[in-house]
Parts: C-alpha cells; sequence; structure tokens
C-alpha cells in the first residue's frame, strides 16, 4: 500500500495502465482513492497532462444535473461560474477553474478540457438534442479512438453509458417532454438549449459491463497509488456493449429497478 505519492510516480503508474502522448482521455476520479497525493488534485491533473502531452486531450466531466431538473423547473448553467457539484469530485473541480480549459454548453451534462483537441469536443454540445447523445463530448470520444480513465472509482460514474442508453433508445432514461434550459456562455450571453433531459430515478447496475469489457479486451486495470484505475477504449466499449442494450434495452437498470419498470 502506498503511504503517499507524487507527480512522478502517478506519472509512470498512469503510463503502466496504458495512457500514452497524443491520446484524448476522459477522466472520472475519486482523489481519496489514490491516498495522500503531494500537492492534492493539481498533482494528479498534472500527471494527467503530462502523460497524454499537449499532443492529446485531457476531458473532465462537469456535470451539474439534478433531479428537479424539468420543463417547469429549466436549469441554467454559466460555464464561468457554475461549480462541478461535490459528488463529482475535486479533481473535475479543480480542473474546470485552471486557465484555458473549455466547457460545453449544456446545462445539465457539460465537459471540460484542454488540449489538443478540446475545442472539437466542447463545440456544438448545446445544439444536441439530449445530454450524451450523438453530437456530443461523449459520442464524439467513442468515434475518435479515445479512452475513458475511472481513476479510483467504479462503473457507476462512467457516464459515457448513459451516451450508449441514449443510442439504444432505452425507454427508461429519458423524459418525456422537452426542456428549454439556459446556458451563459463565456461572453455571457444566454442561450437556450433544448433537450430531452435525463428521468432520474431507475436505479442502474453500471458494474455488470466490467466482465464483458474485460473479455472483449476494451479495458485495462492497474493500480496508481491505492486506487484500482480502469482503462477504457471508448469505441471498444461502444461495439461491445450497445448490441447488448438494443438486443435487451433494460440490460444496464438493477434487478430490482427492472421488475419495477415491468410492472409498470
Amino acid at each position: 500500500m502506498h503511504l503517499g505519492i507524487d507527480k512522478e510516480a502517478i506519472t509512470q503508474e498512469l503510463r503502466r495502465l496504458g495512457i500514452a502522448r497524443g491520446m484524448d482521455v476522459l477522466v472520472h476520479s475519486s482523489l481519496s482513492s489514490i491516498g495522500w497525493v503531494e500537492g492534492g488534485a493539481e498533482t494528479v491533473i498534472d500527471a494527467l497532462l503530462a502523460v497524454v502531452s499537449s499532443e492529446g486531450t485531457l476531458l473532465m466531466p462537469a456535470l451539474t444535473g439534478s433531479p428537479e431538473d424539468s420543463p417547469h423547473h429549466p436549469p441554467h448553467m454559466d460555464v464561468r461560474n457554475t461549480p462541478c457539484p461535490r459528488w463529482v469530485g475535486v479533481i473535475p473541480e479543480t480542473f474546470r477553474r485552471r486557465p484555458d480549459v473549455r466547457r460545453s454548453l449544456h446545462p445539465t451534462h457539460s465537459v471540460t478540457a484542454l488540449g489538443r483537441r478540446a475545442d472539437f469536443y466542447t463545440e456544438g454540445h448545446e445544439r444536441c438534442t439530449t445530454p450524451c447523445g450523438v453530437g456530443s463530448p461523449y459520442v464524439k470520444l467513442m468515434d475518435m479512438g479515445g479512452y475513458i480513465l475511472l481513476l479510483g472509482c467504479s462503473q457507476q460514474s462512467n457516464t459515457s453509458l448513459h451516451a450508449l442508453e441514449e443510442l439504444a433508445g432505452v425507454p427508461y432514461h429519458l423524459q418525456e417532454g422537452w426542456t428549454d434550459a439556459v446556458v451563459t456562455d463565456a461572453e455571457g450571453r444566454q442561450i437556450i438549449v433544448r433537450n430531452r433531459l435525463h428521468l432520474w430515478g431507475w436505479e442502474r447496475d453500471f458494474t455488470k459491463v466490467d466482465e464483458p469489457l474485460r473479455e472483449a479486451g476494451a479495458m485495462r486495470e492497474e493500480m496508481v497509488g491505492n486506487a484500482l484505475c480502469r482503462l477504457i477504449n471508448a469505441q471498444a466499449m461502444r461495439e461491445v456493449l450497445l448490441p447488448i442494450l438494443q438486443k435487451d434495452p433494460l440490460w444496464l437498470l438493477s434487478e430490482r429497478a427492472r421488475r419495477k419498470f415491468l410492472r409498470s
């Protein structure tokens, strides 16, 4: 067990996991799971940027959605000032505040990015009709052959699985009505973003994706500090899991939620 870890050690362990120069990597993270890190969240971010280099792109979730979001209670997100909630983690919020970080214009599922393709990933999110579907940073990452890093957290934190739910058109995931949400962009202009937002309340069991991803060789697992980490090829994840969801649209629900849905 690591008693403490610095930037150099984190960098070496990220490389051992398989992250390399030029990669585009979307990171979900738990700082506390790594153990004591010299310099905290800033050190982890510095290590990630060092590994992907200026040729790659580092992305993080800046999720701001809540169960109250609806046509009658539309969300409002300011790309400059709306923080990541505590449950997203200290690393994404620290990253959001860095100079030159871009943030996509989405009221509930924005993504921040820094690197060579940051503009590509963040542009156009406001024109998507769903939070994580076609044209979103999550699907762009799959199209580009990028990677998802679960740094000390489980598949329950993997927002890109919502993207697969949207691509498969599962019946429990989106609200029926359209919401005209408001996003304030970096110049202070207000933009109306019309979306079918997520319908909260259906319990998922995203951990079940570990097995098919391992079997397909689409995921590598290594320790970084005290944290078990998963590096997932986003394109391969879609190829492996989307057909399962298309065959069984309730597959990602927990057994309890599945039974409840079938009774409803």
